[in-house]
């Protein structure tokens, strides 16, 4: 006799799961998911650092995480930005740098790309913090440069080594397009981006506060806030890297996605695709799907 097919419970992590699978399917190239469950619950800085495979997943139940292909390794384009401000935040707290300290940046190398650093006055010194948001809130690539080049890429590193992210790593500055040429590119995991994340929401970080409301800001590929209702709170990143015939094109979000039901972690990784905004799309309805299973109660 021929076995029943049951379909997964509604608003269980196997029917979350097919819907995305489903939305993501059309896209073609490489995906990948990943999504916690983090509302009330703390992650500790401890949990990060054990040495399981996951990143402490094993602390948080199954039917509160969802990993889709989410240790396969992708650039991390801007969603890099997000670590450097982790770093500049971690130097702050021990008083080795001031957010109000103001910074001529008129020697850094105006890359363009986006942001609003480009179009300012040589000669405009911007405080520290106003650096940050223009890096998260506008993914500004020269205010991006700057400040890693102020914190050191290998301090950055080693950072993340610690928390730890261990496929996430910077190995260029932005929109340095010889360096990704010859192999050298930033990396990440949505599985890396979902447990900073996580660590974000529970305070375990330096400045996690400001720093979620830099991403609650967010003014870059705003049109994923319109795959949800009014009163989602999303703060987040966007990466997105172009096709240049040797190397792929990426769009990537990740973010906290905060409903009545809680808040979620989640990161959504995509390359190979034929058309950008079809990436868009996938994306702003994976969203949606975590939004009515996950957010809303």
């Amino acid at each position: 006799m021929q076995k029943k097919v049951v379909d997964p419970r509604p608003g269980s992590t196997e029917a979350l799961a097919l819907e995305i699978e489903t939305r993501l399917a059309p896209l073609g190239g490489r995906t990948a998911v990943a999504v916690r469950r983090v509302g009330s619950r703390s992650l500790s800085l401890g949990a990060a650092r054990r040495d399981d495979k996951h990143h402490g997943e094993e602390s948080v139940p199954a039917e509160n995480t969802l990993l889709l292909r989410a240790d396969d390794v992708f650039p991390g384009a801007s969603l890099l930005k997000i670590c450097i401000a982790v770093e500049v935040l971690r130097r702050a707290d021990l008083g080795q740098l001031s957010l109000d300290e103001r910074f001529d940046s008129s020697a850094e190398p105006r890359v363009g790309g986006g942001g609003i650093l480009d179009h300012l006055d040589p000669s405009t010194c911007l405080t520290l913090r106003e650096l940050c948001f223009f890096m998260l809130a506008l993914s500004d690539n020269t205010a991006s440069n700057f400040l890693l080049d102020l914190v050191g890429m290998g301090e950055v590193n080693e950072t993340l080594g610690r928390l730890p992210l261990r496929h996430t790593r910077l190995a260029r500055r932005f929109m340095d397009f010889t360096a990704r040429a010859a192999g050298r590119d930033n990396l990440t995991t949505a599985c890396d981006m979902v447990a900073l994340l996580a660590l974000l929401h529970s305070n375990a970080l330096p400045g996690a506060k400001e720093l979620r409301e830099w991403l609650l800001a967010q003014r870059v590929a705003d049109d994923l806030r319109a795959w949800l209702p009014p009163e989602a709170e999303l703060a987040f990143k966007t990466g997105e890297l172009p096709n240049t015939g040797a190397h792929d094109g990426v769009f990537h979000a990740a973010g906290l996605l905060t409903g009545p039901a809680g808040t979620s972690s989640v990161c959504v990784l995509t390359a190979g695709w034929d058309d950008l905004a079809a990436a868009h799309s996938a994306v702003g309805g994976v969203l949606r799907a975590l939004w009515h299973a996950w957010c809303t109660e």
